[in-house]
């Protein structure tokens, strides 16, 4: 087990990376686990276009990517039904978030530059 450890990658340090790196000097090993996790991710909601619901780690990936489904309707659903679903620390009696759970109205914000439609820039 020596070394193994310190070498995993989990999508959630691949995710840090990448955002701290937003120059384009993102480590290859980043950029492929993103962006197979990403294409599991679309396959998932478009098995499932009007009932897959997005886990958190998943939203979070998919976030990163936004650019590349901004005019994507099935995207903006999936990504309603996230919000509709998600439950975070404290939830509200009445179901609503508090306004410090929901960025925005679309979903949070977007994806600054990151590999998206723009050729991994």
């Amino acid at each position: 087990m020596g070394g193994q450890a310190s070498n995993q990658l989990t999508v959630a340090n691949a995710l840090e990376i990448a955002k701290e790196n937003q120059n384009g000097q993102i480590p290859p090993a980043v950029t492929q686990l993103l962006e197979r996790n990403i294409g599991d991710i679309w396959r998932r909601v478009q098995a499932q276009p009007s009932t897959y619901v997005m886990k958190k780690e998943e939203f979070a990936v998919f976030t990163y990517y936004r650019s590349r489904f901004d005019n994507n309707a099935v995207a903006q659903q999936a990504v309603a039904r996230f919000w509709n679903h998600f439950k975070g620390e404290a939830p509200r009696v009445d179901g609503s978030r508090s306004s410090s759970s929901t960025p925005s109205a679309s979903g949070g914000p977007s994806s600054p530059r990151g590999p998206g439609s723009s050729g991994g820039r």
